[in-house]
């Protein structure tokens, strides 16, 4: 590889790891004041992450869908579930807010 290839192949992977990293800097996570107002809501969306809906009440379904964009909600031990999962899960477990 000559001197002109090799700095060529280092500018497409400056460029790459450029585009990359300005991606994952756009991830956007939710807020959780709203959430945190209603008692017991944060619990039950991270219990609602493992399959456990029993505890998810339908007020706590409002704020779920009072959030009116994409955003990531951290649920357990670095893991985020995107919020529209939880809007999925509150419509399959109270119907149509």
């Amino acid at each position: 590889m000559n001197t002109k290839q090799s700095k060529l192949m280092f500018f497409f992977l400056a460029l790459i790891f450029t585009a990359l990293s300005e991606a994952a800097a756009k991830v956007e996570y939710c807020s959780t004041a709203a959430i945190d107002k209603v008692p017991g809501c944060y619990d039950s969306l991270k219990l609602a992450a493992e399959n456990d809906y029993r505890w998810l009440r339908k007020d706590c379904c409002k704020v779920v869908y009072s959030f009116p964009h994409h955003c990531l909600l951290p649920v357990m031990n670095r893991r985020h579930k995107d919020i529209n999962f939880f809007k999925k899960i509150c419509v399959n477990v109270h119907g149509p807010i």
